[in-house]
């Protein structure tokens, strides 16, 4: 397992998902946390054990409150070497008619400017020590589904907002890297099976077999896969990986469907 004993892990969206198995398993590898999310992460807080954790309930969409977290994990912790950015909506269905200006504009605040904010107050605390910088992006943003036009498209600005933090923050020692997760084994999949699942009239399980078949792998992504790789990317291992995006989705977007 790497070592994080001498770093401050700062991870958002960090109450479920996700954002939770990755605030863990910092935990578990020694790291200090600042934690994030709209809702109270107490739960996550409780399963990290021993760490010393600073957590507070932010809208990531909001300059102020980001600014205000960032500067409270600086003076908790007196640095920030890593920041997750895992915050994400994906119920912003509509294509370019039929799709609200309201509905267009959240999703891309919420998937894409709050990752931008995060990094704007994250990096002074950062430039003093270099770091990392991950990007829970998806799959999504590589290959695009009917009615799921802002999803996609949030997504792809959210990897082309990793290259350039990987470009621009280079000269600090800050690298910056992405993950594209296919559907990954979470509370908000299951959700999204059920809903399925109803609209098309099968059982949740008949859904979940019918969307798992649509990978080579036959299954979906379990967090802690999405973990161990974060580990890795964030570590000093991959000290000359930056501006790179990493798919972990079971062998779906190297799939042909047949014809």
């Amino acid at each position: 397992m790497e070592d994080y004993s001498d770093k401050v892990v700062v991870v958002t969206g960090s109450a479920g998902g996700i954002g939770s198995a990755l605030s863990e398993a910092f935990a578990q590898a020694g790291a200090r946390l600042g934690l994030c999310d709209l809702r109270d992460a107490a739960a996550t807080v409780e399963c990290c054990g021993s760490a010393e954790v600073y957590t507070r309930v932010v809208d990531v969409g909001v300059e102020e409150q980001v600014a205000g977290f960032c500067q409270g994990v600086q003076e908790t912790f007196g640095a920030i070497d890593i920041l997750v950015n895992t915050v994400g909506i994906v119920d912003c269905p509509g294509d370019v008619e039929g799709l609200s200006t309201a509905l267009w504009e959240r999703a891309l605040k919420v998937n894409l400017t709050a990752a931008f904010l995060m990094a704007k107050y994250a990096v002074p605390h950062m430039k003093a020590r270099g770091g990392a910088i991950l990007n829970i992006a998806s799959v999504s943003g590589l290959a695009n589904q009917e009615q799921a036009m802002v999803y996609s498209v949030s997504k792809a600005g959210l990897l082309s907002l990793t290259r350039s933090e990987a470009i621009d923050l280079a000269r600090y020692k800050i690298r910056a890297n992405a993950i594209s997760p296919g559907s990954v084994d979470t509370p908000l999949l299951h959700e999204a099976v059920k809903e399925a699942g109803e609209l098309y009239g099968r059982s949740s399980e008949d859904q979940w077999q019918v969307w798992e078949e649509q990978y080579p792998t036959r299954r979906f992504t379990q967090p802690a896969e999405l973990a161990e790789l974060a580990l890795f990317l964030c570590s000093e291992r991959a000290g000359n990986i930056t501006g790179a995006n990493f798919t972990i989705d079971g062998g779906l977007t190297a799939l042909l469907p047949e014809r």
